[in-house]
């Protein structure tokens, strides 16, 4: 979302367009995971220990902040697939679920994509007007997280298995 922000900076994308457009992906990926959770969705969380833990946390969360728990859930890194398919377990209405998850998701691609919109402005004030390092500096920006963020957890996986 946040590169996504950065190219309609450049003008590369539609604003409009890009938004709807991730709330759309968004949206069809939770929705699978509420219909998964109004399914079978109690025995799927609680098979193995990694799920069950989260089900706790995403059990606590829902109770104490219901509705809400909507909002707070889209901005917990790691924390969207188990409190879905909770929704859908617990009985979460339909019609409910979908209507604050819109809501809920509007506002979070608004302001991821407004972030990477202002990285942009930040980007072009740093780059100058050399708009050819701005590919370089997207793909640097995207090694980065790889190796902060994803590189570590790989390698976990790897370790135990």
């Amino acid at each position: 979302m946040l590169v996504v922000g950065f190219f309609i900076k450049m003008k590369l994308l539609n604003p409009y367009i890009s938004l709807v457009s991730a709330m759309a992906g968004a949206f069809l990926h939770e929705l699978l995971y509420f219909f998964a959770g109004k399914w079978k969705g109690r025995q799927i969380l609680l098979r193995n220990r990694h799920t069950r833990r989260e089900y706790r946390r995403a059990k606590k969360l829902l109770q104490k902040y219901g509705v809400l728990s909507i909002f707070i859930i889209r901005f917990l890194y790691g924390m969207r697939i188990v409190p879905m398919m909770l929704m859908g377990a617990t009985g979460f209405g339909t019609g409910k679920f979908i209507f604050f998850n819109l809501i809920s998701l509007f506002f979070w691609a608004v302001i991821y994509l407004s972030i990477g919109y202002f990285f942009g402005k930040a980007a072009e004030h740093f780059f100058g007007q050399a708009k050819e390092y701005y590919f370089a500096a997207v793909a640097f920006l995207i090694l980065v997280l790889f190796v902060v963020l994803i590189y570590p957890k790989l390698m976990d996986k790897w370790k135990k298995a």
